[in-house]
């Protein structure tokens, strides 16, 4: 049971392998028996060790992002370089 234990806990090293098991790429069985026969270290695990970014669909990032929220905090963003940018003018002005 410690290596489910310890399998777990390595998935969490690298979150992008769920979106394989979730477009049917592998089964979480085919990738328990690669990591208890080979071990974390084995050439499967690399890709996702090294561009763990790249292996997640980039659809599935874009589809969670809520444009509502992004466009509040820029609009945020857009009032307080205006305010800086006045206090910038004041103070060049003033000397």
């Amino acid at each position: 049971m410690d290596n489910l234990k310890e399998f777990k806990a390595f998935l969490k090293t690298i979150p992008s392998i769920k979106e394989d098991v979730l477009n049917h790429r592998y089964t979480w069985q085919e990738i328990y028996e690669i990591y208890t026969m080979y071990g974390e270290d084995d050439h499967f695990f690399k890709p996702y060790k090294e561009h763990p970014i790249e292996n997640m669909n980039v659809l599935e990032i874009i589809k969670n992002v809520d444009l509502e929220a992004l466009s509040s905090s820029l609009q945020s963003i857009e009032k307080v370089l205006g305010i800086v940018s006045n206090l910038l003018d004041k103070n060049k002005e003033g000397k």
